[in-house]
């Protein structure tokens, strides 16, 4: 290109001069000599000053030297860092990593020793040790420990032994193994019956089954579901050949 092309700044059908360049000094893609767009930025989206749309540098840093997370040297504008404490080692309530402040009291007033600021002893003025403890072993809730309160139950009502106040577990069965209606896990009671009467062999009391025939087949009367009785004839004395016992006998 010519010395007298570049003054004339001549443009081609599409609008580029002989560099390549629009009248407004862009390129075709949008770029101007210096490698920046009509937004300011490069193709690799930072400005002038090296800063890209979310305002940060190539190291991750903004103008005022914090990073994405709003640190600077590994604080953030209120000087905590990621944990949440500051250069002296104290957080936004003043206590350090072990839960003391700087005159080595926790947030409850006991020292590293147990010794509260007020009372001088090692209860509160609630009557509570360091641990949360009264002197009888209880905390504010009424448990101790292990979790147990002065009845011995837990907090959902059992005891170690795993039953509650009224003697029952989980599941609802006392030590024996009956429930509060007086029934196993099988569904029979201490004597061997279920709700209905009847044993694990299906007889009542009488020794009977639902359809009232004992363990030999015979019902109360003496009669099995034929109707006759344990010598074979039925109530009117004829048996399955329709004859009468006195007509056996006599043969």
């Amino acid at each position: 290109m010519g010395l007298f092309d570049r003054f004339s700044r001549t443009f081609d059908e599409h609008g580029y001069d002989l560099d390549g360049f629009d009248k407004n000094g862009y390129d075709k893609k949008g770029y101007d000599k210096n490698g920046y767009g009509k937004d300011g930025y490069n193709k690799n989206g930072y400005d002038k000053k090296g800063y890209n749309k979310n305002g940060f540098n190539k190291k991750g840093y903004d103008k005022n030297g914090y990073d994405k997370k709003g640190f600077k040297d590994g604080y953030d504008e209120d000087g905590f860092d990621f944990k949440g404490y500051n250069k002296d080692g104290f957080n936004k309530n003043g206590y350090d990593k072990k839960g003391y402040n700087k005159d080595g009291y926790d947030n409850r007033g006991f020292s590293l020793d147990g010794i509260h600021i007020d009372t001088k002893i090692a209860f509160d003025n609630d009557g509570f040790n360091k641990k949360g403890y009264n002197k009888d072993g209880y905390d504010k809730n009424g448990y101790d420990k292990n979790g147990y309160d002065k009845n011995g139950l837990n907090k959902i009502g059992f005891s170690k032994d795993g039953y509650d106040l009224e003697g029952y577990d989980k599941k609802g069965y006392d030590k024996n193994g009956y429930d509060k209606n007086g029934y196993n896990k099988d569904g029979f009671d201490s004597n061997g019956y279920d709700e209905d009467g009847f044993d694990e062999n299906g007889f009542n009391l009488d020794g009977f089954d639902e359809d009232g025939f004992d363990s030999n087949g015979y019902d109360g009367q003496g009669y099995d579901h034929l109707g006759y009785d344990k010598d074979g004839y039925n109530q009117e004395g004829f048996n399955k050949y329709n004859k009468q016992k006195n007509e056996v006998n006599s043969d």
